[in-house]
């Protein structure tokens, strides 16, 4: 990797939540949007963070800024120029893998200021075609989520960690799911939540909903046209929901179900028991199709669980890896 590839930036992360994190804009009724893709607030270094925030989330205090050293970079892995932000001098290797249309300044401001910096070395992945991995465009053919996996596990190995383990959100947790059952000896531990191993009618309407950007919120919609552009979100969300329906019409609606038998690493499945997108019976699912895994429910949780509890999941996360 060349110098001019590696930056090694010093950012002062808000630990606002809510210039970090994602809240229900309430356009679909709370039920009808994806945690991730409620006003995502995007960070932008030298930038100031938007400030939307759901009515629930205005009890937040606001704690006091830190600054924390993280190294960002891109690297050649299977053919594109894979985007990732890197802290910590930890041994243990950590992986963080985001949601649809996500990236890791995106969806793990939290994870990437707070995570134990002696014991864990935290990397932050952008999906090929996300956050700052473009070029390309982000395509979803029918094994986009097994191209994700290898993706994620290659850029690993080209930075030389030996052995990793991996806190998957949603989209990232359903590729973290497969990338554990396809190269086990590889995966040491695993974190998900928001996961679906397979796809429901219902869950295949909830998609639907969220189809044309156009239709949310000015506040929901800012932060990804300042990312990506009102093209390219729009394009980009259109083919995210026809991608991920394709499952429906497999049988079962399968994604993963059928390698969650072959997950070999110690996992913690946490939900939050207040999870409009993504219902208890599919946490249940994974939990009993992953051999000898954990279920961890947070009563208040949502989708952003990690986000709206940083300090909680967090703790709880460092508990299960070490």
């Amino acid at each position: 990797m060349t110098q001019q590839q590696r930056r090694t930036e010093t950012v002062g992360l808000e630990t606002d939540i809510h210039t970090l994190g994602y809240y229900c804009c309430g356009k679909f009724g709370g039920a009808w949007c994806r945690g991730r893709l409620c006003a995502p607030l995007v960070y932008i270094p030298g930038q100031p963070g938007a400030a939307g925030r759901a009515a629930e989330e205005r009890s937040i205090r606001t704690p006091v800024q830190h600054t924390t050293s993280v190294t960002s970079a891109k690297v050649a892995v299977n053919g594109v120029q894979l985007h990732y932000q890197q802290t910590g001098e930890g041994d243990h290797a950590v992986l963080l893998l985001p949601g649809m249309l996500g990236s890791g300044e995106t969806d793990f401001g939290p994870q990437l200021k707070s995570l134990n910096k002696k014991l864990f070395t935290v990397v932050a992945w952008d999906p090929r075609g996300y956050g700052h991995s473009r070029p390309p465009d982000r395509d979803f053919p029918a094994d986009f989520f097994e191209r994700d996996a290898k993706d994620a596990v290659d850029l690993m190995k080209a930075l030389k960690f030996k052995k990793v383990s991996l806190l998957g959100w949603s989209d990232g947790g359903i590729t973290a799911l497969i990338a554990a059952a396809k190269y086990p000896s590889y995966i040491h531990k695993m974190v998900i939540w928001g996961a679906n191993a397979y796809v429901t009618d219902k869950d295949s309407m909830i998609y639907e909903g969220i189809r044309d950007v156009s239709k949310w919120s000015e506040r929901t919609r800012k932060p990804l046209e300042a990312l990506y552009g009102y093209d390219y979100f729009a394009r980009t969300c259109e083919k995210w929901v026809d991608g991920i329906r394709q499952f429906q019409h497999l049988p079962d609606g399968n994604i993963c179900r059928h390698l969650l038998p072959q997950v070999q690493c110690p996992t913690l499945v946490v939900h939050g028991e207040k999870d409009p997108l993504v219902p208890r019976f599919h946490a249940n699912f994974i939990h009993e199709h992953v051999k000898g895994s954990r279920l961890h429910l947070m009563p208040e949780g949502k989708h952003n669980l990690h986000l709206r509890f940083a300090n909680e999941f967090n703790k709880l996360a460092e508990d299960f890896l070490q």
